[in-house]
């Protein structure tokens, strides 16, 4: 399994509805063209929510069991579009009921070879290149030990 790491910060953390609604969603197997504010616009990404939220709703993480990870952009660019920033298109919608459109959301998650960032609602992605080859460890070469291994026998030539 793919490792994550790091939380998106929210700010002011999200009430009682706006968790309900997320962990619905995510829940339901719906996609998120699926929902109703999502429907019939082709620029919402055809993917599942995999965004988590804290139970005191103030960070979001991301869960590599939910979705692909080329979904972490396009899914967060959704959730800040419709859902969190200051006139969000689903503002005035009654499935919204007790949303309040005022969220910031900064921080970054990494993982599967992608940097997503959010600074004040920005959303960007960076991928990771992978080392070549020569930046590997030539065999033989004894490979320096963690700080937390102890040798209890020494290794024979």
């Amino acid at each position: 399994m793919l490792e994550f790491t790091g939380s998106l910060r929210i700010s002011p953390a999200l009430n009682e509805a706006e968790r309900a609604y997320l962990h619905a969603l995510a829940d339901s197997g719906r996609t998120l063209r699926g929902t109703t504010i999502g429907r019939g616009d082709k620029d919402v990404p055809f993917a599942y929510l995999a965004w988590e939220v804290c139970r005191g709703g103030c960070c979001l993480t991301w869960d590599p069991t939910a979705e692909r990870a080329s979904m972490m952009l396009p899914s967060l660019r959704f959730l800040v579009d419709h859902l969190f920033r200051d006139g969000a298109r689903g503002e005035g919608s009654t499935t919204l009921e007790g949303f309040t459109f005022d969220h910031v959301l900064d921080g970054v998650v990494a993982g599967a070879g992608r940097v997503v960032e959010v600074s004040g609602n920005r959303v960007s992605e960076r991928k990771l290149m992978r080392s070549c080859e020569h930046a590997r460890p030539t065999r033989g070469r004894a490979r320096k030990l963690p700080h937390n291994v102890i040798v209890l026998r020494p290794r024979r030539a």
